[in-house]
């Protein structure tokens, strides 16, 4: 009768995690569907058709030169928004099994629990976005340098085809690095980065976040290159490296065979946008 009793709240507990993780995932996947819609009317508004009045191929990017071209705060504050939108919608369905281990061991286990379970998540989250935001203005000012290196040497933009096949051959060849591997290793088990990382408080979440996206940047700053340089935040482009990064994390958990299909892939396309441009043309 003892050992019934016994089982009876350990039953319980189990029960009300999992209703706190059913929860926090439902809630990401809310919060992730709005910014994809978000995202869609931003980008469906600002872009342009990619072949221009001769039919010849052009980059995607070339149709957003104008943030590029003209740094100024609107400028800059536009494509970071849209961009932490784009990351919202493109890496919180790998982040799930994360959030959803911190909500119920790390956050259950602060002293201080009322004020983590009611801040802890969207700090966490916080940090983790503060990391992407970083990146983001990295990556702009690398496109803006771009841009405006091409305008004062016009015949820089006969490599702007070579330049993007060369991203996509730099983001195959990343994937079968053991810097990439280090930095997935970090994201793939929840529990694994909470046991060497965890902290406690308001500052121990948002420092968690920030360190779980320094890891996670690590992991996929190729791939948000290869969006933005290359596909220009297409929404098809999104859509498939989202998929590509929730099976890598969430699914496969960095799969050694993954990781060569999916670099094979890369330089495949790479090699396809200079032996056959005609092939991305709408």
């Amino acid at each position: 009768m003892q050992e019934k009793d016994a089982q009876v709240p350990s039953t319980s507990h189990g029960k009300k995690r999992n209703t706190v993780a059913i929860v926090t995932a439902g809630a990401m996947i809310s919060v992730m569907i709005a910014a994809w819609l978000t995202t869609f009317l931003l980008m469906n508004s600002m872009m342009m058709n990619p072949a221009n009045e001769t039919g010849k191929f052009t980059l995607p990017i070339l149709s957003m030169a104008s943030i590029f071209t003209l740094a100024d705060a609107s400028g800059i504050s536009f494509f970071l928004s849209i961009w932490i939108l784009g990351m919202v919608a493109m890496m919180f369905p790998a982040m799930i099994p994360v959030v959803s281990m911190y909500v119920t061991s790390v956050a259950k286990s602060d002293a201080r629990s009322d004020a983590v379970r009611a801040l802890g998540v969207p700090l966490f989250l916080g940090g983790y976005l503060l990391t992407y935001a970083v990146l983001g203005a990295a990556v702009y000012a690398l496109i803006y340098l771009a841009f405006n290196l091409a305008a004062l040497i016009p015949a820089l933009a006969a490599y702007a085809l070579p330049a993007a096949s060369g991203i996509l051959f730099a983001t195959g060849i990343w994937q079968i690095t053991p810097l990439k591997d280090r930095c997935l290793s970090k994201c793939v088990s929840p529990l694994g980065f909470f046991l060497l990382h965890g902290r406690k408080g308001l500052a121990g979440a948002f420092r968690m976040g920030a360190e779980h996206g320094y890891y996670c940047v690590g992991c996929c700053w190729m791939y948000m290159l290869v969006m933005l340089a290359v596909a220009a935040m297409s929404i098809p482009s999104m859509v498939l490296l989202a998929s590509l990064i929730t099976v890598e994390k969430a699914i496969v958990h960095g799969a050694m065979w993954f990781k060569w299909a999916s670099a094979a892939i890369f330089i495949t396309l790479g090699a396809a946008i200079i032996l056959v441009p005609q092939l991305f043309i709408p």
